[in-house]
Protein backbone atom coordinates (compact mmCIF):
# COMPACT_ATOMS: atom_id res chain seq x y z
CA UNK A 1 0.00 0.00 0.00
CA UNK A 2 1.22 3.71 -0.88
CA UNK A 3 1.18 4.11 3.15
CA UNK A 4 4.02 1.57 3.34
CA UNK A 5 6.10 3.81 1.71
CA UNK A 6 4.67 7.63 3.09
CA UNK A 7 5.38 6.81 6.44
CA UNK A 8 8.83 5.63 6.78
CA UNK A 9 10.14 7.94 4.10
CA UNK A 10 8.23 11.08 6.36
CA UNK A 11 9.44 9.33 9.46
CA UNK A 12 13.47 9.18 7.71
CA UNK A 13 13.24 12.32 6.51
CA UNK A 14 12.54 13.96 9.69
CA UNK A 15 14.92 11.94 11.77
CA UNK A 16 17.52 13.33 9.20
CA UNK A 17 16.42 16.75 9.10
CA UNK A 18 17.01 16.60 13.23
CA UNK A 19 20.40 15.20 12.74
CA UNK A 20 21.46 17.90 10.97
CA UNK A 21 20.35 20.49 13.53
CA UNK A 22 21.44 18.48 16.31
CA UNK A 23 25.15 18.01 15.19
CA UNK A 24 25.52 20.75 13.05
CA UNK A 25 23.41 23.84 14.82
CA UNK A 26 22.81 23.26 18.43
CA UNK A 27 26.31 21.87 19.22
CA UNK A 28 27.70 25.18 18.20
CA UNK A 29 27.29 26.58 21.82
CA UNK A 30 29.76 24.00 23.17
CA UNK A 31 32.71 25.21 21.01
CA UNK A 32 34.95 27.14 23.10
CA UNK A 33 35.46 30.72 21.58
CA UNK A 34 39.25 31.38 21.09
CA UNK A 35 41.07 33.48 23.83
CA UNK A 36 42.32 37.05 22.94
CA UNK A 37 44.21 39.22 24.08
CA UNK A 38 42.57 42.32 22.79
CA UNK A 39 41.58 45.30 25.53
CA UNK A 40 38.41 44.82 26.49
CA UNK A 41 36.32 47.78 24.71
CA UNK A 42 33.65 49.58 27.38
CA UNK A 43 31.43 51.97 25.52
CA UNK A 44 28.42 53.96 27.44
CA UNK A 45 25.97 52.35 28.41
CA UNK A 46 22.17 53.02 29.05
CA UNK A 47 20.12 50.53 30.85
CA UNK A 48 16.32 50.69 29.92
CA UNK A 49 13.75 49.73 32.00
CA UNK A 50 9.74 50.15 30.94
CA UNK A 51 7.94 49.54 34.07
CA UNK A 52 3.98 49.17 34.99
CA UNK A 53 3.31 49.37 38.31
CA UNK A 54 6.10 47.82 39.15
CA UNK A 55 7.38 49.59 42.21
CA UNK A 56 8.42 46.82 44.47
CA UNK A 57 10.34 45.35 42.03
CA UNK A 58 11.88 48.66 40.95
CA UNK A 59 12.52 48.69 44.42
CA UNK A 60 14.73 45.27 44.46
CA UNK A 61 16.36 45.86 40.82
CA UNK A 62 17.84 49.80 41.47
CA UNK A 63 20.06 48.95 43.39
CA UNK A 64 22.09 46.02 41.41
CA UNK A 65 21.71 48.14 38.42
CA UNK A 66 23.45 51.10 40.17
CA UNK A 67 26.14 49.34 41.87
CA UNK A 68 26.96 47.60 38.79
CA UNK A 69 30.94 47.53 38.17
CA UNK A 70 31.09 49.51 34.88
CA UNK A 71 32.82 52.50 33.91
CA UNK A 72 30.26 54.81 31.86
CA UNK A 73 26.50 53.85 32.34
CA UNK A 74 23.12 55.19 33.02
CA UNK A 75 19.43 53.46 34.41
CA UNK A 76 16.47 55.32 32.43
CA UNK A 77 13.28 53.83 33.83
CA UNK A 78 10.13 54.75 31.61
CA UNK A 79 7.33 54.89 34.28
CA UNK A 80 4.37 53.53 31.58
CA UNK A 81 1.44 55.25 33.58
CA UNK A 82 2.17 53.15 37.09
CA UNK A 83 -0.78 54.03 39.75
CA UNK A 84 1.04 52.52 42.52
CA UNK A 85 3.39 55.67 43.24
CA UNK A 86 6.52 54.78 40.50
CA UNK A 87 6.63 58.21 39.88
CA UNK A 88 6.97 59.83 42.99
CA UNK A 89 9.56 56.93 43.85
CA UNK A 90 11.99 58.13 40.89
CA UNK A 91 10.76 61.75 41.10
CA UNK A 92 12.43 62.05 44.70
CA UNK A 93 14.53 59.26 43.90
CA UNK A 94 14.57 58.06 47.05
CA UNK A 95 17.33 55.82 47.03
CA UNK A 96 19.84 58.19 45.80
CA UNK A 97 20.90 56.08 42.56
CA UNK A 98 23.60 57.89 41.08
CA UNK A 99 23.19 56.94 37.41
CA UNK A 100 19.34 57.55 37.28
CA UNK A 101 17.17 58.82 34.56
CA UNK A 102 13.40 58.53 34.29
CA UNK A 103 10.32 58.98 31.79
CA UNK A 104 6.97 59.47 32.87
CA UNK A 105 4.45 58.35 30.09
CA UNK A 106 1.19 59.72 30.78
CA UNK A 107 -0.74 58.93 27.87
CA UNK A 108 -0.47 56.26 25.26
CA UNK A 109 -0.57 57.42 21.59
CA UNK A 110 -3.36 56.48 18.89
CA UNK A 111 -1.76 52.88 16.92
CA UNK A 112 1.60 52.64 19.74
CA UNK A 113 1.44 49.42 21.85
CA UNK A 114 2.39 50.22 25.09
CA UNK A 115 5.73 48.30 25.86
CA UNK A 116 7.08 49.60 22.19
CA UNK A 117 6.07 52.82 23.23
CA UNK A 118 7.85 52.82 26.39
CA UNK A 119 10.78 51.36 24.86
CA UNK A 120 11.12 54.02 22.15
CA UNK A 121 10.63 56.79 25.05
CA UNK A 122 13.31 55.26 27.27
CA UNK A 123 15.87 55.14 24.24
CA UNK A 124 15.07 58.42 22.63
CA UNK A 125 16.02 59.52 26.92
CA UNK A 126 18.96 57.70 26.72
CA UNK A 127 22.40 59.38 26.15
CA UNK A 128 24.60 56.72 25.71
CA UNK A 129 26.38 54.80 22.59
CA UNK A 130 24.66 51.58 23.33
CA UNK A 131 21.06 50.20 24.70
CA UNK A 132 20.98 47.70 27.52
CA UNK A 133 17.29 46.57 27.69
CA UNK A 134 16.02 44.21 30.97
CA UNK A 135 12.45 44.05 32.73
CA UNK A 136 11.96 45.34 35.98
CA UNK A 137 11.66 41.54 37.27
CA UNK A 138 14.70 40.67 36.04
CA UNK A 139 17.78 40.63 38.80
CA UNK A 140 21.67 40.47 37.14
CA UNK A 141 23.34 37.99 38.73
CA UNK A 142 26.55 39.47 38.95
CA UNK A 143 28.08 43.35 38.87
CA UNK A 144 29.85 42.48 36.15
CA UNK A 145 26.90 41.98 33.96
CA UNK A 146 27.10 45.35 31.99
CA UNK A 147 30.96 44.49 31.32
CA UNK A 148 30.17 41.18 29.93
CA UNK A 149 27.49 41.96 27.57
CA UNK A 150 29.17 44.99 26.34
CA UNK A 151 32.83 42.92 26.07
CA UNK A 152 30.95 41.01 22.95
CA UNK A 153 30.20 44.18 21.01
CA UNK A 154 33.23 44.79 18.97
CA UNK A 155 33.25 47.14 16.23
CA UNK A 156 31.86 44.75 13.61
CA UNK A 157 28.89 44.25 15.69
CA UNK A 158 25.69 45.61 16.52
CA UNK A 159 24.00 43.72 18.41
CA UNK A 160 24.34 41.45 21.82
CA UNK A 161 21.90 38.67 22.43
CA UNK A 162 21.99 37.46 26.10
CA UNK A 163 20.33 34.71 28.28
CA UNK A 164 17.57 35.40 30.93
CA UNK A 165 16.85 32.44 32.95
CA UNK A 166 13.92 31.68 35.19
CA UNK A 167 13.86 31.53 38.90
CA UNK A 168 13.58 27.32 39.98
CA UNK A 169 10.42 26.86 42.35
CA UNK A 170 8.82 23.55 42.82
CA UNK A 171 6.22 22.16 40.16
CA UNK A 172 5.99 20.35 36.70
CA UNK A 173 4.79 24.03 35.53
CA UNK A 174 7.74 26.14 36.71
CA UNK A 175 9.91 22.86 35.39
CA UNK A 176 8.44 23.45 31.98
CA UNK A 177 8.68 26.87 31.99
CA UNK A 178 12.28 26.37 32.49
CA UNK A 179 12.73 23.73 30.31
CA UNK A 180 10.73 26.03 27.55
CA UNK A 181 13.22 29.00 27.80
CA UNK A 182 16.24 26.86 27.69
CA UNK A 183 14.57 25.12 24.29
CA UNK A 184 13.69 29.39 23.29
CA UNK A 185 17.64 30.06 24.09
CA UNK A 186 19.28 26.87 22.53
CA UNK A 187 17.67 27.72 19.23
CA UNK A 188 17.87 31.76 18.71
CA UNK A 189 21.60 31.42 20.70
CA UNK A 190 22.72 28.64 18.33
CA UNK A 191 21.15 29.84 15.36
CA UNK A 192 23.00 32.87 16.02
CA UNK A 193 26.31 31.14 16.67
CA UNK A 194 25.82 29.81 12.72
CA UNK A 195 25.39 32.72 11.07
CA UNK A 196 21.22 33.36 11.29
CA UNK A 197 20.02 35.17 13.95
CA UNK A 198 16.39 35.38 14.07
CA UNK A 199 15.26 36.61 17.78
CA UNK A 200 16.37 37.67 20.82
CA UNK A 201 14.63 38.53 24.14
CA UNK A 202 14.15 41.82 25.82
CA UNK A 203 14.80 40.64 29.20
CA UNK A 204 18.46 41.11 28.60
CA UNK A 205 19.63 42.04 25.08
CA UNK A 206 22.15 44.82 23.93
CA UNK A 207 22.08 46.74 20.51
CA UNK A 208 24.15 50.09 19.84
CA UNK A 209 21.50 52.60 20.03
CA UNK A 210 22.04 54.00 16.39
CA UNK A 211 21.10 50.76 14.62
CA UNK A 212 17.36 51.33 16.39
CA UNK A 213 17.25 54.83 15.05
CA UNK A 214 18.49 53.57 11.45
CA UNK A 215 16.21 51.01 11.67
CA UNK A 216 13.39 53.33 12.58
CA UNK A 217 12.67 51.95 15.84
CA UNK A 218 9.13 49.76 16.13
CA UNK A 219 7.43 51.58 12.98
CA UNK A 220 7.20 48.39 10.76
CA UNK A 221 5.04 46.65 13.50
CA UNK A 222 4.66 49.12 16.55
CA UNK A 223 0.66 48.37 16.71
CA UNK A 224 1.17 44.65 18.05
CA UNK A 225 1.48 43.91 21.34
CA UNK A 226 4.74 41.71 20.76
CA UNK A 227 7.89 42.51 18.88
CA UNK A 228 10.05 45.02 20.87
CA UNK A 229 12.41 42.13 21.16
CA UNK A 230 12.05 39.38 18.65
CA UNK A 231 10.84 41.07 15.34
CA UNK A 232 13.10 44.13 15.99
CA UNK A 233 16.05 42.08 16.21
CA UNK A 234 14.64 40.07 13.31
CA UNK A 235 14.90 42.75 11.19
CA UNK A 236 17.85 44.32 12.16
CA UNK A 237 20.44 41.10 13.02
CA UNK A 238 23.08 39.77 10.35
CA UNK A 239 25.45 36.98 10.26
CA UNK A 240 28.27 39.23 10.80
CA UNK A 241 26.60 42.18 13.23
CA UNK A 242 25.34 39.58 16.02
CA UNK A 243 27.13 37.93 18.93
CA UNK A 244 25.64 36.19 21.78
CA UNK A 245 27.18 36.04 24.96
CA UNK A 246 27.13 32.59 27.24
CA UNK A 247 29.32 34.14 30.58
CA UNK A 248 27.44 33.31 33.41
CA UNK A 249 27.97 36.57 34.53
CA UNK A 250 25.56 38.04 31.51
CA UNK A 251 22.76 36.01 32.95
CA UNK A 252 19.68 38.06 34.14
CA UNK A 253 17.28 35.78 36.09
CA UNK A 254 13.86 36.54 36.02
CA UNK A 255 10.34 35.53 38.02
CA UNK A 256 8.18 33.11 35.74
CA UNK A 257 4.36 32.97 35.57
CA UNK A 258 3.09 31.05 38.77
CA UNK A 259 -0.76 29.86 37.38
CA UNK A 260 -0.80 27.94 34.01
CA UNK A 261 -3.61 30.91 32.60
CA UNK A 262 -1.36 33.41 33.09
CA UNK A 263 1.51 31.74 31.86
CA UNK A 264 -0.75 30.37 28.60
CA UNK A 265 -1.28 34.50 28.38
CA UNK A 266 1.98 35.19 27.78
CA UNK A 267 3.02 32.50 25.42
CA UNK A 268 0.10 33.10 23.20
CA UNK A 269 1.75 37.01 23.06
CA UNK A 270 5.01 35.69 22.36
CA UNK A 271 4.47 33.13 19.85
CA UNK A 272 1.50 35.53 17.61
CA UNK A 273 4.28 37.33 16.20
CA UNK A 274 6.23 34.33 14.71
CA UNK A 275 4.75 34.82 11.13
CA UNK A 276 6.09 38.24 10.79
CA UNK A 277 9.34 36.99 10.58
CA UNK A 278 11.85 36.67 7.55
CA UNK A 279 10.49 33.60 5.37
CA UNK A 280 14.34 32.23 5.89
CA UNK A 281 13.74 32.60 9.57
CA UNK A 282 10.38 30.99 9.52
CA UNK A 283 11.29 28.10 7.28
CA UNK A 284 14.29 27.09 9.08
CA UNK A 285 12.16 27.45 12.35
CA UNK A 286 9.47 25.40 10.54
CA UNK A 287 11.97 22.81 9.91
CA UNK A 288 13.04 22.25 13.00
CA UNK A 289 9.84 22.19 14.71
CA UNK A 290 7.66 19.89 11.96
CA UNK A 291 10.85 17.44 11.99
CA UNK A 292 11.25 17.05 15.87
CA UNK A 293 6.99 16.82 15.80
CA UNK A 294 7.67 13.66 12.90
CA UNK A 295 9.76 11.89 14.53
CA UNK A 296 7.08 11.28 17.49
CA UNK A 297 3.77 11.52 15.23
CA UNK A 298 5.23 8.51 12.85
CA UNK A 299 6.90 6.62 15.01
CA UNK A 300 4.03 4.47 15.39
CA UNK A 301 2.46 4.01 11.43
CA UNK A 302 6.47 3.87 10.48
CA UNK A 303 6.85 1.18 13.40
CA UNK A 304 4.09 -0.96 11.82
CA UNK A 305 4.71 -0.66 8.06
CA UNK A 306 6.59 -2.96 6.23
CA UNK A 307 7.48 -1.57 2.64
CA UNK A 308 8.16 -5.08 0.33
CA UNK A 309 10.83 -3.49 -1.55
CA UNK A 310 12.95 -2.67 1.69
CA UNK A 311 15.05 -6.20 2.49
CA UNK A 312 16.72 -5.58 5.54
CA UNK A 313 20.42 -7.28 5.52
CA UNK A 314 20.90 -10.22 7.30
CA UNK A 315 22.75 -8.40 10.42
CA UNK A 316 19.62 -6.19 11.01
CA UNK A 317 17.66 -9.34 11.21
CA UNK A 318 15.79 -10.62 14.09
CA UNK A 319 15.69 -14.25 14.08
CA UNK A 320 12.34 -16.08 13.48
CA UNK A 321 13.18 -19.20 15.71
CA UNK A 322 14.18 -16.38 18.86
CA UNK A 323 10.76 -15.14 18.34
CA UNK A 324 9.45 -18.87 18.51
CA UNK A 325 11.13 -19.37 21.24
CA UNK A 326 10.39 -16.53 23.77
CA UNK A 327 6.72 -17.14 22.29
CA UNK A 328 6.37 -13.97 19.78
CA UNK A 329 5.81 -15.84 16.69
CA UNK A 330 2.27 -13.67 15.57
CA UNK A 331 4.83 -10.34 15.37
CA UNK A 332 6.84 -12.39 12.94
CA UNK A 333 4.99 -9.87 9.80
CA UNK A 334 6.74 -6.89 11.18
CA UNK A 335 9.54 -8.25 13.64
CA UNK A 336 12.45 -6.60 11.51
CA UNK A 337 11.30 -3.53 10.23
CA UNK A 338 10.12 -2.67 13.54
CA UNK A 339 13.43 -3.40 14.59
CA UNK A 340 14.82 -0.44 12.31
CA UNK A 341 12.45 2.03 13.09
CA UNK A 342 12.40 1.52 17.15
CA UNK A 343 16.75 1.53 16.48
CA UNK A 344 16.59 4.70 14.89
CA UNK A 345 14.24 6.36 17.26
CA UNK A 346 15.98 5.35 20.15
CA UNK A 347 18.96 6.36 18.71
CA UNK A 348 17.50 9.71 17.77
CA UNK A 349 16.17 10.14 21.54
CA UNK A 350 19.31 9.42 23.37
CA UNK A 351 21.28 11.57 21.43
CA UNK A 352 19.05 14.22 21.49
CA UNK A 353 18.96 14.10 25.09
CA UNK A 354 23.03 14.07 25.28
CA UNK A 355 23.43 17.12 23.43
CA UNK A 356 20.52 19.09 25.22
CA UNK A 357 22.37 17.76 28.43
CA UNK A 358 25.46 19.37 26.95
CA UNK A 359 23.76 22.82 25.92
CA UNK A 360 22.17 22.65 28.71
CA UNK A 361 25.09 22.27 31.10
CA UNK A 362 26.72 25.29 28.70
CA UNK A 363 23.49 27.10 30.02
CA UNK A 364 23.73 27.08 33.60
CA UNK A 365 21.92 23.59 34.30
CA UNK A 366 18.60 25.33 33.65
CA UNK A 367 16.58 22.52 34.53
CA UNK A 368 18.14 18.97 35.32
CA UNK A 369 19.78 17.02 32.86
CA UNK A 370 17.64 13.47 34.51
CA UNK A 371 14.41 14.96 33.61
CA UNK A 372 15.12 16.13 30.28
CA UNK A 373 13.44 12.96 27.85
CA UNK A 374 10.30 13.96 30.33
CA UNK A 375 10.04 17.78 29.56
CA UNK A 376 11.26 17.06 25.82
CA UNK A 377 7.89 15.02 25.19
CA UNK A 378 6.17 18.19 27.50
CA UNK A 379 7.65 20.01 24.75
CA UNK A 380 5.95 17.95 21.84
CA UNK A 381 2.68 18.49 23.11
CA UNK A 382 3.00 21.93 23.67
CA UNK A 383 4.59 22.55 19.85
CA UNK A 384 1.51 20.74 19.17
CA UNK A 385 -1.27 22.83 21.21
CA UNK A 386 0.22 26.53 20.94
CA UNK A 387 1.18 25.85 17.30
CA UNK A 388 -2.11 25.24 16.20
CA UNK A 389 -3.13 28.41 18.22
CA UNK A 390 -0.59 30.54 16.78
CA UNK A 391 -1.38 29.41 13.38
CA UNK A 392 -5.23 30.51 13.08
CA UNK A 393 -4.36 33.57 15.77
CA UNK A 394 -4.31 37.28 15.33
CA UNK A 395 -1.18 38.62 16.13
CA UNK A 396 -3.50 42.51 16.47
CA UNK A 397 -6.36 40.89 18.71
CA UNK A 398 -3.49 38.53 21.30
CA UNK A 399 -4.29 40.32 24.90
CA UNK A 400 -1.90 41.58 26.69
CA UNK A 401 -2.65 40.08 30.41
Amino acid sequence: MIWDYIFPAIFGTAVFIQLIYLLFVFTALLKDEPVTEEKQKTPSVSIIVAAWNELVNLKELLPLLDNQDYPDFEIVVVDDRSSDGTYDYLRTNEGEYKNLLFVNVKALPEHFTAKKYAVTMGIKKATKEVILLTDADCRPLSKNWIREMAAKLKDDKEVVLGFSPYNKYPGLLNAFIRYETFQTALQYMSFAKVGMPFMGVGRNLMYRRECFWQNKGFSTHMGLLSGDDDLFINEVSKSNNTEISLNYDSYVSSEPKTTFDSWVTQKRRHLSVGKKYKARDKFSIAMLWLSFLACWFFIIPAFVAEPSWFVLPDWMRVSEQWLDSIGWQQYTPYTNWMRVVTGVFISWLLLRWLILSLTNKKLGLTVSSGKILLLDFLYFAYLVIFGMMSLFSNPKKIKWR
